[in-house]
């Protein structure tokens, strides 16, 4: 089968856009393309002219009576292209304020082409005359989008992105109705078993981006739930761990020897504590569904494995010299490296997903 642009749906979702600049952006799309749907997010009777133009040059449009947010009118798009032209294999989503390309356009639809499992995302680079608010913005977002979900993505900010039709369900379902919805597409990948393709796209900036909506704090805390939900499942399960075994120490096990009193406690606290904490990433962490057979033997094979390896570095940590301050130090560094590693392995190799095939 040979690749044909046509057989392929544009997405434009627009606010109040400039006539100068969408109407030749459609009107080149419709070279390449024969289904293009616009969705105007309630810009107003001001901007009728702009839609009725792409109507009559052949796009489907959508109106929103009131302004909804970007996330909202994807949504409105994606519902209308798998109600009505679901034979189509594919959507390519892409903005209409000048900094998507035609040409970058068809190189993403060509890439969803070959790669008809995966999200294709269109890339820049950021590598000249780049507004330093996004330069860093973006830098910070995807290195803590590599932490939370073990997935390389170098433009986390882009709009030009193209997904298989079999995605759309989930697509219309994300929450998200303003520009937070992007990224909220990212943070799901992990959790459908879709991976990420990115093709390098033209880094174009339209008066130096101030119209840009993204805020690198306010993303960086969405990209950051992840670990945050790991870090609080660790406490719950540390005081559920504290709390049982003080619990058995005093009352169950109290008239017990001491070694004996000791090693039940501890056993059976850390055997509750574990099981909390497995059922919790593994409902609200990991994303809860379709994961690779076995998660339940890895992860008990797991808490053995870090609770031998700690034995061992307590007992080398005996021989140190230096005192309680030291060997307390050195238990800190200790916890904290064997925290990110156990989230590691978990996200990679315990809770993995199952790799989502079209139908």
């Amino acid at each position: 089968m040979e690749f044909n642009s046509k057989d392929y749906v544009i997405l434009i979702p627009a606010y109040k856009p400039v006539y100068e600049q969408m109407v030749p952006f459609v009107t080149e799309l419709l070279q390449s393309y024969d289904k293009v749907v616009c969705v105007d997010d309630g810009g107003g009777e001001a901007y009728k002219n702009v839609f009725d133009e792409c109507l009559r040059l052949g796009c489907h449009v959508l109106h929103h009576e009131v302004n909804r947010g970007k996330g909202a009118a994807l949504k409105t798009g994606f519902a209308y292209i798998y109600d009505n032209l679901k034979d189509c294999p594919g959507t390519v989503t892409a903005d209409c304020d000048g900094q998507h390309t035609v040409s970058d356009i068809l190189k993403v639809t060509k890439a969803l082409f070959e790669h008809p499992d995966d999200l294709i995302i269109g890339g820049r680079k950021f590598d000249k005359n780049v507004p330093l608010r996004s330069k860093s913005g973006n830098t910070i977002t995807r290195i803590l989008y590599k932490l939370a979900t073990g997935i390389s993505i170098y433009d986390t900010q882009t709009g030009l992105r193209g997904m298989p039709t079999t995605l759309l369900p989930e697509l219309i379902k994300l929450d998200g109705n303003r520009y937070e919805y992007e990224m909220n597409m990212l943070l799901k990948l992990h959790d459908w078993g879709v991976s990420p393709y990115e093709v390098t796209i033209a880094t174009i900036y339209i008066n130096d981006n101030k119209g840009s909506h993204f805020n690198g704090l306010r993303d960086g805390v969405r990209v950051a739930a992840r670990i945050l939900k790991y870090t609080a499942g660790s406490i719950m399960s540390f005081l559920i761990d504290w709390l049982v075994f003080i619990f058995l120490m005093k009352l169950a096990f109290s008239g017990a020897g001491e070694n004996i009193r000791y090693a039940l406690s501890f056993g059976i606290a850390r055997v509750i504590s574990s099981v909390v904490n497995y059922i919790y990433n593994r409902k609200a962490v990991f994303g809860g569904k379709n994961y690779v057979r076995g998660t339940t033997v890895k992860y008990f094979s797991l808490v053995v494995a870090v609770m031998l390896l700690g034995m061992l570095v307590q007992r080398l940590t005996a021989y140190i010299p230096g005192g309680d301050l030291v060997h307390s130090l050195i238990k800190l560094v200790y916890d904290a490296v064997m925290f990110f590693v156990n989230y590691i392995i978990q996200r990679d190799f315990v809770f993995r997903i199952k790799k989502r095939k079209t139908e």
